[in-house]
């Protein structure tokens, strides 16, 4: 097995300065998850360390090796698709033993250690009874099994799956997730796996990289990321809902500091009063968890707002509120109201878990790690 590790890397498309000095460390035998929205370069990243792209300066080490230079099947890693790429005219074991008939692995694997290797991979994923099969009368969960075992059968030091289970239903969805996590408990590759589904991200990984346009916005533990979130990005991002982020003005009253969200004021905890001190200015972001938001009848909370749009996700009710002082609020609730997209509503803000972040970097106004 092998860590991994970008060093200052740098990647352009065009005008598009995506990677600027970007750097990140997985190590050995970790189940890493990159996660954030749509362009936020975790693909890219995941190409660079394969080998199908190139940065314009910067290192890639796995092992502790730098590959740069090396074609991606030097690199010793297996890659599974978001689109599975399986090969249609051939069989389930003509898939899998495809990556042992390359020229650089001919004289490392005969016929008959290939045929062995494709009976282990396919026993492990649970696939051994549709060896004889075309991919084309697979389901996409089975397609999804002889996706990963290409991938394994070579027995690479790191594995890399780029959205693997997007294309499945929500049930197949659930069972894949627990199968992965099981097979990488089992086999142990030091895996990067790209989701834009932080769900997907907190119920897998070891690690979680938050990415934003080409940045990495933080490293951690899934706990870490949802208790203590470094910017006001990964505290609206991470979560289920997430945070709902306000921006507010720092005013004080009887010498204490108190949030002000247009003419409304919010006391603030002991806690959240220390860390107003680091603040660079009066306009800090407030993170508000779902728990924390009571819903009123108009006008008998702490701020109006609109429905924009309700659910109801197994047993509760989700709102998104637009607030009139601007903003939306997201709200959860365990008893179901009336409420339809437009409906008036009051909201009332507990602040004892709230995060404070600047308005301007985005970061966390925590004082240290005494206040982690």
């Amino acid at each position: 097995m092998a860590d991994i590790r970008v060093e200052k890397i740098h990647k352009k498309f065009g005008q598009l300065q995506l990677f600027e000095n970007f750097s990140l460390a997985c190590p050995d035998h970790m189940y890493v998850c990159l996660v954030g929205p749509s362009g936020c370069g975790k693909t890219t990243l995941m190409r660079i360390i394969a080998g199908l792209t190139s940065p314009e300066s910067g290192d890639v080490m796995i092992g502790g090796r730098r590959v740069n230079e090396l074609p991606p099947a030097a690199r010793h890693v297996g890659l599974a698709f978001q689109n599975y790429a399986l090969y249609p005219h051939l069989s389930v074991a003509g898939n899998l033993a495809f990556p042992l008939r390359a020229p650089i692995r001919r004289v490392q694997y005969n016929e008959a250690k290939i045929s062995a290797s494709v009976k282990r991979v396919a026993t492990l994923l649970k696939i051994d009874a549709l060896l004889d099969r075309h991919v084309n009368q697979l389901s996409g969960g089975q397609q999804q099994r002889v996706a990963l075992g290409r991938a394994l059968i070579h027995d690479p030091n790191v594995l890399l799956l780029d959205e693997p289970v997007t294309h499945l239903d929500a049930r197949l969805r659930h069972e894949m997730r627990t199968e992965i996590k099981l097979l990488h408990k089992r086999i142990g590759t030091t895996t990067i796996h790209v989701t834009h589904d932080q769900q997907e991200a907190l119920a897998m990984g070891d690690l979680i990289a938050v990415m934003r346009e080409g940045r990495l916005e933080q490293f951690g533990k899934p706990l870490e990321l949802y208790e203590e979130p470094a910017t006001a990005f990964v505290a609206g991002f991470i979560g289920d809902p997430p945070m709902s982020i306000l921006r507010t003005s720092l005013a004080t009253e009887d010498s204490q500091p108190i949030l002000l969200i247009d003419k409304t004021t919010l006391p603030l905890p002991s806690r959240l009063r220390r860390q107003t001190q680091t603040a660079k200015s009066d306009q800090v972001l407030v993170g508000i968890r779902p728990p924390d938001i009571t819903v009123t009848d108009p006008n008998e909370g702490d701020l109006n707002g609109t429905v924009y749009s309700h659910e109801m996700v197994a047993r509760e009710q989700q709102l998104i509120v637009s607030i009139e002082a601007g903003g939306e609020v997201r709200c959860r609730l365990k008893r179901p109201i009336e409420a339809t997209s437009g409906t008036r509503v009051g909201l009332k803000f507990s602040l004892a878990n709230a995060k404070l972040f600047d308005a301007d970097s985005g970061k966390s106004l925590l004082l240290g790690p005494s206040e982690r």
